[in-house]
């Protein structure tokens, strides 16, 4: 037997709460001849006899008895099922993991700030910062953050930041000490601090100035695969390092690090927020797509 549309199980509901097929056929803001019809239609899926009817009263027979203490409790957790549904969809919660990398995570962490959490306070979000290539369906993410080039063709992008440079930073003392650099083959003379991808290849420094494009193979002392560990050396005085932009901005505006080679910085694809296509998305992870993805209009 096929399971009964739910408006026959809601009629034979209210009808057998209220005991009147006139109240309830009121209620449901159905005809009379509606209500009866869809309660006969039940009876006969049924083949069970579920009212005693006369002209003067409605009784529920002993099968109907049965019958409507199962589908009442039934009907009594779905109709709470939606209407916590509905809750979510208007006061948003739950967990939302984002795979992250170091380049992105300060991004994050500004958009995602102490506003958006007193916004919406039953949203927990789990940042798994990692700089490999991750596939986030397969270790469970909700979204991730990478740039524009590295997502897979399968995933719904947005951008986060459309313009997205990399910039060359010192300390002060370090530029003091050693002089700054006028033009990249400067470079050679330094120290620079240098990036190794998981791939094991080393970052060559790429620049960009009116039409001249040229590219370096730097050396120094020291060379990481971590993004953080640049800055940090670069304010200790290390060196030279070529990194993200969103990374030293601070430190560049309280004078911790001074920029090298200003203007001849290459623009990058930009940073996106992906996420597999999903038709019913969650309404906690819209709501972090909403705060993360690039303000209308505006550029970083």
């Amino acid at each position: 037997m096929e399971f009964p549309p739910i408006n026959e199980l809601q009629a034979f509901d209210r009808v057998a709460r209220l005991l009147s097929f006139k109240r309830a056929s009121d209620e449901l803001n159905l005809a009379p001849s509606t209500l009866s019809h869809l309660v006969r239609s039940l009876e006969g899926r049924l083949k069970t006899r579920l009212f005693n009817r006369t002209t003067r009263s409605v009784a529920l027979t002993e099968a109907g008895q049965k019958f409507h203490v199962d589908i009442g409790r039934i009907l009594e957790n779905l109709d709470q099922l939606i209407t916590q549904i509905e809750r979510d969809e208007t006061s948003p919660s739950g967990t939302v993991r984002l795979s992250v990398n170091e380049t992105s995570a300060p991004i994050v962490l500004q958009r995602l700030d102490a506003d958006f959490y007193a916004r919406f306070p039953d949203i927990s979000v789990e940042l798994n910062v990692d700089n490999r290539l991750v596939d986030i369906v397969a270790e469970g993410f909700d979204a991730g953050v990478r740039l524009r080039d590295d997502i897979p063709k399968d995933m719904i992008a947005v951008p986060m930041i459309k313009d997205f440079r990399f910039v060359m930073v010192a300390a002060p003392a370090y530029v003091e000490k050693y002089g700054m650099p006028e033009i990249p083959e400067d470079l050679a003379k330094h120290n620079c601090i240098g990036f190794r991808f998981q791939s094991n290849r080393r970052y060559v420094w790429e620049f960009v100035k009116g039409n001249k494009e040229t590219s370096i193979d730097v050396s120094g002392s020291l060379t990481t695969n971590a993004p953080r560990i640049l800055v940090d050396a670069a304010l200790d005085g290390i060196g030279i390092a070529n990194v993200a932009e969103p990374l030293v901005k601070d430190a560049i505006s309280q004078n911790r690090l001074v920029r090298v080679l200003d203007g001849w910085e290459r623009d990058w694809p930009g940073l996106y927020l992906y996420y597999p296509m999903n038709r019913h998305m969650p309404p906690a992870l819209r709501a972090c797509i909403n705060a993360l993805r690039e303000p209308s209009g505006k550029t970083s």
